[in-house]
């Protein structure tokens, strides 16, 4: 079955068979390896085949739920919970998020992206807890996750492999309690 969540700010869905040169264009300009972005851009055929397969969980190399994020009717980014068979204990769900364009970021779409899909993952998929690590200069990213009460829990020291070294992360975790204690003082975004 497939997941739409639709919020007041953002709607995250599947992403759609027309926007496959778009996604091509995005992750083909994104620089490789910089502990951001993708590790590559897939030929289109196997990333039409990832695009038809959105919105529903996999247990392939792309493991997780993969979705757009879409605001004011347009695709402004993407978001993505992982829970790779073998790579986190059950009920564990690591978020990824990128928003292509710098004119979408700093708006409250990330953070609204995040507290939909934290919060159906809580929800419906049963999570135990959510992560989100990320670039101990992504000031942006660790303000999002803390705003949303993520509790910092320390430094992945040499963490993600980059062209220029391996570079730290910060993590963050959110508990089923946690989230009880915090999902009613978030923006309503559904």
């Amino acid at each position: 079955m497939s997941v739409t969540l639709r919020g007041s700010v953002v709607t995250l869905r599947p992403f759609r068979v027309e926007e496959v040169d778009r996604l091509f264009a995005v992750w083909a300009a994104a620089p490789v390896g910089d502990g951001v972005h993708h590790h590559g851009v897939p030929d289109r055929t196997r990333l039409k085949e990832r695009v038809a397969r959105s919105g529903t969980w996999s247990d392939d190399e792309d493991a997780g739920l993969w979705l757009a994020i879409e605001a004011a009717g347009q695709l402004v980014g993407e978001i993505q919970a992982r829970n790779p068979k073998g790579g986190l204990p059950p009920g564990v769900f690591e978020l990824g998020i990128e928003l292509y364009e710098a004119p979408d970021r700093g708006h409250g779409l990330g953070t609204a992206a995040v507290a939909e899909l934290t919060g159906y993952l809580f929800r419906e998929e049963e999570a135990l807890r959510v992560q989100i690590s990320t670039d101990v200069d992504n000031q942006a990213m660790r303000r999002l996750a803390e705003r949303l009460g993520f509790g910092g829990e320390g430094v992945l020291r040499g963490f993600m492999p980059t062209a220029h070294g391996p570079r730290d992360h910060a993590m963050y975790g959110m508990t089923r309690d946690d989230w009880e204690s915090v999902k009613d003082g978030w923006i309503r975004t559904s």
